[in-house]
């Protein structure tokens, strides 16, 4: 140790007498840091060009605090900057734009400053600085400090690391996704994967995904879905499809612009037809070539709206192979998906469909609205029965007539009995006129009876 050591120097009293030399000595002084701060500010107050290389030699102090404060030193002195000290008095000065417009070359003090401890202050803007830059070289060390569990800094470095997309950041991040319950950190791990945009992430996901929309509605997070739909989206593979396709109308439309997003940016033949079903577009469903495969193994799907849509599909494509499977869409779970298979085989019109929809009009045990309604298509649902006797009326086979005379006879059931006397008319088969005219009575709109009985009696024989 040097006998200047041994003495605490007397800063104020260097810095009267302007003694150059005994302030560059206190800057030196290793037992206070305090001496060498205020051995750097009286430099830099007095600016004799003679303080400019123990200066410099101070932007590499341990502590943070003589690093600034020699930083502003220089600056009073008008030093001019040369090389890789340029980058510490950056540093030291917190000038952290000029430092990311150096880019690689100021890789390794900022990594010096990340590890740093003293520096602590430093850090989080360090490793935006980082990220920013994007060298590879800021991997590791961002690992470890992601490692470490440093809660100020774990938000900024999974960031960074996504900002990076190496693939040596993928298993850290997952390990963050899987274990940490902290929401603002979750999001940015989520798109820290996405930006990885590595298929190593899709599984990890996908069980996120999962576990948010089997929690009860009013806790689930949407902003989870909508970041993971987001991030799936980026990384294209097509496992993420059905999952999303799931969510689908679930949740708010927000949520369903996010859902759309992702399945336009995985741009496959699958993400295009969930696309055209979910759309109900047309055009872009007929465009698909192998859209009737997809449309059948879509039937499959544990969302009830995207069977219906399923359906949809395949009454638009009117492949002869599909009204047996619509057929089997009838024993669906959902009363919804099952109306929507009987319209279906309506609109499609082939006699195979008549004895499955003579069942659906003869099931008793099937919920029938007992009001009124005109329209028949399932968004204003008025039962299966009542969608079965209009798609029979559609289909026009007489076989239909006996089962659609049976039902007028059910007291109450409006909905079912008007659906039936409008089927009636358009089997026009004279037969039906005076059981019409008992029927009358039983429904709360009569004049709809009446005037299939006017319309029967206009027939010629």
């Amino acid at each position: 140790m040097s006998f200047f050591n041994l003495f605490k120097p007397n800063i104020e009293k260097l810095k009267t007498k302007q003694k150059v030399d005994g302030l560059i000595k206190a800057l030196q002084y290793k037992k206070d840091w305090s001496v060498r701060n205020s051995a750097a500010e009286a430099l830099g107050e007095i600016s004799d060009p003679r303080a400019v290389d123990p200066l410099i030699k101070a932007l590499k102090d341990d502590k943070e605090a003589v690093r600034s404060a020699a930083a502003t030193a220089l600056r009073e002195i008008g030093w001019e900057y040369i090389g890789k000290d340029w980058i510490y008095y950056l540093i030291a000065l917190k000038d952290w734009n000029k430092l990311i417009k150096m880019g690689e070359s100021a890789i390794e003090p900022l990594i010096e400053v990340l590890q740093d401890e003293d520096s602590f202050a430093l850090h989080p803007e360090s490793i935006k600085a980082l990220g920013t830059i994007k060298d590879k070289r800021a991997v590791e060390p961002l690992i470890e400090v992601l490692q470490a569990k440093k809660p100020d800094l774990r938000k900024e470095v999974v960031k960074a690391l996504g900002q990076l997309g190496d693939e040596k950041v993928v298993k850290p991040l997952i390990s963050v996704l899987q274990n940490e319950d902290s929401f603002t950190l979750r999001c940015e791990t989520i798109r820290a994967l996405g930006s990885t945009k590595d298929k190593r992430a899709v599984g990890p996901l996908i069980g996120v995904l999962q576990q948010e929309s089997e929690k009860p509605r009013l806790d689930v997070n949407t902003a989870i879905i909508m970041e993971i739909a987001i991030a799936l989206g980026k990384i294209k593979d097509e496992r993420a499809i059905a999952h999303l396709v799931s969510l689908y109308n679930v949740y708010a439309d927000y949520v369903n612009k996010k859902i759309q997003n992702a399945l336009e940016t995985i741009n496959t033949e699958l993400s295009i037809f969930y696309l055209a079903i979910l759309n109900s577009d047309k055009n872009k469903l007929l465009a698909i070539d192998n859209a009737f495969d997809l449309a059948v193994k879509a039937l499959y799907q544990k969302h009830n709206w995207v069977r219906r849509q399923a359906i949809w599909a395949l009454m638009i494509l009117r492949d002869y192979r599909a009204v047996e499977q619509i057929i089997n869409a009838l024993n669906d779970n959902n009363l919804i998906v099952v109306s929507y298979a009987i319209y279906a085989l309506g609109e499609i019109g082939y006699d195979r469909a008549v004895m499955p929809l003579i069942d659906i009009l003869l099931k008793k045990d099937f919920p029938t609205c007992r009001n009124g309604g005109t329209s028949t298509l399932p968004e204003h649902w008025c039962g299966p029965r009542s969608e079965a006797a209009v798609a029979l009326g559609k289909i026009k086979d007489k076989r239909a007539f006996k089962a659609l005379i049976m039902v007028l006879r059910e007291k109450g059931y409006h909905c079912l009995i008007e659906k039936s006397a409008w089927a009636l008319s358009e089997l026009g088969d004279k037969r039906a006129i005076e059981p019409l005219k008992s029927a009358i009575n039983l429904t709360d709109s009569p004049r709809l009876v009446q005037k299939t009985i006017d319309k029967l009696e206009k027939i010629k024989l």
